[in-house]
């Protein structure tokens, strides 16, 4: 009975130290890179002692050398470890140990993106060169995915989804719980959009592709105090059936008054392809094309920018934190304030100036 107690004890430790592991956050992560300068540090102190010994061999055998000291010193080996601890702990503080509560209630730092994914007929062409990601709108999907992580590694940023085809549908509003949003993306599926995104009975829809009502929906999405911190990035193949009505000239037109850049992606094949469109016999098909000018005029009259992403995936988290993370960032005030994780450095400096501190009178 001592023995399972002790087991299921251990096991609920285990359990702690992961949920304890995985709620601690780093403000200065790529300071980790430094832990690996210990071991050539190691190597350094190693032959600083062996040349210590060759030095003490010309003038006597260590034993005999040691002897002629009036107050000799007696050894403690564990003490080695004094100097090896004290830079650990040094970097772990230096990377900004986040965790719990702070007393206090922070701001949220960061820019608001609503990301804008077509999930219209044309979107189902096969013709990415992913292997993960065959179809235009799993490539739409990865895109999203990526500039999610590049997102949530630096946090503060608000994500909210927007999906469309004869209608838009949001389908997450803007947030900051990353996890939340991924699981979001990944549920999307081209194949079965949402019941809203489709045109069902309403006359007044001609095309299965609606940019402007799709950018009008982001816009709307976006929180109006925030001016000046918002970004949109429109994923299509920009392949309106009705190109005619120049329909996404009204949400161009909307985000320029609003003041919203909008960042258009586009995926697919420049020249042609086929999508399966199949009537009783499932035979019929139609052709398809990346329209890259009515992406580029969405992106240039809104001072956004064109990605030519094409038959790749979109990477759009290298996009981003080039591009955008840097621009002025919003700052949640009043009532939206929310509690930041509590600084938690000191835990790990303190250590560490007490070991430098010991390893120093060590070698005195």
């Amino acid at each position: 009975m001592l023995l399972l107690a002790t087991s299921s004890g251990l096991s609920g430790l285990l359990t702690d130290g992961r949920e304890f592991l995985a709620a601690v956050r780093l403000a200065r992560s790529d300071a980790l890179w430094l832990l690996l300068l210990l071991p050539l540090l190691a190597l350094l102190n190693r032959f600083a002692a062996r040349q210590r010994n060759r030095a003490f061999a010309a003038i006597g055998r260590p034993a005999a050398v040691a002897g002629q000291l009036t107050h000799p010193r007696r050894t403690r080996r564990w003490l080695g470890l004094a100097y090896p601890l004290a830079w650990v702990f040094l970097i772990l503080g230096i990377s900004g140990p986040r965790w719990g509560k702070s007393d206090e209630p922070g701001v949220a730092v960061g820019r608001d993106i609503v990301i804008v994914i077509d999930l219209s007929r044309s979107m189902l062409a096969e013709d990415m060169t992913d292997p993960k990601a065959k179809t235009r709108w799993e490539g739409a999907r990865a895109g999203s995915l990526d500039l999610l992580g590049a997102i949530a590694r630096r946090g503060g940023h608000r994500v909210g989804v927007v999906v469309f085809a004869s209608k838009p549908k949001v389908i997450c509003p803007l947030t900051t719980d990353y996890k939340h949003v991924k699981a979001i993306l990944n549920d999307i599926h081209g194949r079965f959009p949402p019941p809203e995104c489709k045109a069902g009975a309403d006359p007044n829809i001609t095309s299965g592709t609606r940019i402007g009502a799709a950018l009008v929906a982001a816009i709307e999405t976006h929180d109006s105090r925030f001016t000046g911190s918002q970004d949109i990035f429109l994923i299509s193949d920009g392949d309106d059936p009705d190109e005619g009505d120049k329909e996404w000239v009204r949400g161009k037109n909307a985000a320029r008054t609003a003041n919203i850049p909008v960042y258009t992606v586009g995926v697919g094949h420049p020249t042609q392809a086929t999508v399966p469109e199949p009537d009783h016999d499932g035979a019929e098909v139609f052709s398809t094309q990346l329209q890259e000018d009515l992406l580029k005029q969405s992106a240039t009259d809104t001072n956004g920018h064109y990605v030519a992403a094409r038959t790749g995936a979109p990477q759009l988290g290298e996009f981003f934190h080039n591009r955008i993370e840097g621009q002025t960032p919003r700052t949640i005030v009043g009532e939206d304030q929310v509690p930041q994780p509590k600084e938690r450095y000191p835990w790990f400096l303190t250590p560490a100036l007490v070991l430098f501190l010991v390893g120093w009178l060590r070698g005195r």
